[in-house]
């Protein structure tokens, strides 16, 4: 279920709201002459939401270079970090 409230109502009493966000964690649409204006989050869900964006955009840049053939085989990269190990090792 949405959490649906005027904005006056949230202006009236604000704190009333930031804790009910704080325990529900989910978000809060504020509308405004009956239509949507605002939607408020809980910091630590708002930071998930951005994780998640971020996790999101690095699988389709991925998807992207594999489609492109800018990819590597494993074999190689193992093969090629080895050889950085093999040279920090030297004296």
């Amino acid at each position: 279920m949405e959490n649906v409230a005027q904005l006056v109502e949230f202006q009236n009493n604000p704190n009333r709201y930031v804790d009910e966000l704080s325990k529900s964690k989910q978000p809060l649409f504020l509308t405004q002459s009956g239509k949507s204006s605002i939607v408020l989050l809980d910091a630590d869900y708002y930071q998930q939401i951005l994780d998640r964006m971020d996790f999101m955009q690095s699988v389709a840049e991925g998807l992207e270079d594999y489609r492109s053939n800018r990819t590597v085989p494993a074999k190689e990269v193992f093969a090629s970090i080895e050889q950085m190990i093999d040279k920090a090792e030297q004296p």
